[in-house]
């Protein structure tokens, strides 16, 4: 019989204390988004050799980054897992299970198997923060909000991590367009743990959504004090902060946040890890922005260069995907760009999966259009856009990150002198969630022109 329960009193397949002690930090540390957590599962492995919920949880973690640089290792500690699988509980099978899936491009099946553990388990929280991850970067909102309210029945002030689990239900329920329900719940997560950076971005989004761009400045310049413990999350907040200030106008100043703050070069989280797929995506989609706004961004394109062409054979995102694509035609490396478009048509020609199929509905078209923008070749990119623009959910993101790529499409249809397009397109966006459409900027441009 196992000796050891976790912090909400689930079994931990160890009788060594210490691998229990460092596994459970280490969750906490993955569910409050710091940086600790793989040293912590590394240290629980080395207590326990056979530790497999230790194995299986730094596989999913590492599964979270959305790169192919990780699957090998993922697929080596589902290999050292599986030997020892005789012997596992229902919920290591749940992790095994689902994380064999995911890994092998079939998020939503992934979701399904951490789902149905959630009915017998419903307050363990790493599964809800995974089956989150999931469903977002397989554009399943309203599916991830009603997981997380399935399980409220089981949750109280008194259970472990309970303002964890309501930053869980903010961000769910923000993307399904309960702004109100939202903000409720990660304001409270955030008044009971002023450092929940999740409760945090969820409010950031409704924010977003709401076109509250003053209340949006506030809350994020008045919480980001305290995200100094946390890991990339921290870099996303700041990015946030600058969609607040490119609709404030203080464009000069978010440009300063690219190196300062969003992905600082010097410190030593960029240091550790150069290539983390949010930093290049939040990099990139905001120098975009910025330069959709008659920006000059000076040689800030050059900082990501060299990175991106090194993950023309990557493959696990076609959100991150897009994200390099831009990176890659800034920067003029046309022959990279074509072998990333190689690659995914290569993947998505012979791979199966919900990953292959959001590349072939999606993304393909998505990387092609972010090159063809880049070539002024703005017929192409609205041929390219216009008919995906309703697909888009499936390459994942959120809808606040999304809005890039109908930003790039409203550009492209003004600069392609198809204007009678552009209230169409503010028609979609209105029905995404976002409000006062009309009057953010870039768009407020287009409108005017519109009504003249």
């Amino acid at each position: 019989m196992p000796d050891y329960l976790d912090c909400r009193g689930h079994v931990l397949n160890t009788h060594n204390a210490d691998a229990a002690k460092a596994f459970d930090a280490g969750m906490r540390g993955f569910i409050t988004w710091r940086t600790d957590a793989i040293a912590l599962l590394d240290a629980a492995m080395a207590a326990d050799p056979e530790f497999i919920l230790a194995k299986l949880a730094k596989g999913w973690i590492l599964q979270t980054a959305r790169t192919t640089a990780f699957w090998p290792l993922i697929k080596d500690l589902l290999a050292q897992a599986a030997p020892l699988m005789e012997n596992c509980d229902d919920r290591e099978l749940a992790y095994f299970d689902s994380l064999t899936a995911a890994v092998n491009g079939r998020g939503v099946e992934a979701a399904t198997v951490l789902e149905a553990m959630l009915v017998k388990y419903p307050t363990e929280l790493l599964a809800h923060r995974l089956v989150q991850f999931e469903l977002f970067w397989n554009g399943r909102a309203g599916w991830m909000r009603d997981i997380a309210e399935r399980a409220v029945p089981a949750w109280s002030e008194d259970t472990a991590e309970f303002g964890c689990f309501q930053s869980v239900r903010a961000f769910s329920s923000e993307e399904a367009g309960d702004y109100e329900h939202a903000e409720r719940c990660g304001r409270l997560a955030v008044e009971i743990e002023p450092t929940d950076v999740w409760g945090t971005h969820a409010v950031a989004h409704v924010h977003a959504m709401q076109g509250r761009v003053d209340d949006g400045a506030a809350w994020l310049e008045g919480l980001s004090g305290n995200w100094g413990a946390a890991n990339q999350i921290g870099h996303h907040l700041w990015w946030h902060l600058c969609l607040m200030l490119l609709e404030q106008g203080d464009n000069d100043r978010a440009l300063d946040l690219v190196t300062a703050q969003v992905r600082n070069p010097t410190s030593p989280l960029v240091q550790a890890m150069p290539a983390a797929t949010i930093d290049l995506q939040n990099v990139a989609s905001l120098l975009l922005r910025l330069e959709l706004r008659g920006v000059d961004v000076g040689d800030h394109w050059g900082i990501l260069g060299e990175i991106c062409a090194g993950r023309t054979d990557d493959h696990a995102n076609p959100f991150s995907s897009a994200h390099d694509m831009m990176v890659l035609a800034a920067t003029g490396q046309f022959q990279a760009a074509d072998r990333l478009l190689d690659n995914i048509r290569d993947f998505a020609a012979t791979a199966e999966g919900g990953l292959a199929t959001a590349y072939r509905a999606a993304g393909i078209p998505l990387c092609e259009a972010m090159l063809a923008h880049r070539r002024e070749d703005y017929d192409r990119v609205v041929a390219l856009i216009s008919p995906i623009r309703h697909d888009l959910p499936l390459i994942g993101g959120s809808h606040a990150q999304r809005d890039l790529f109908y930003q790039i499409l409203a550009d492209a249809a003004h600069r392609a002198g198809r204007g009678e397009l552009i209230p169409l397109y503010f028609d979609d966006i209105r029905r995404l969630g976002f409000d006062h459409v009309a009057q953010r900027t870039l768009y407020r441009d287009m409108s005017a022109g519109q009504a003249a």
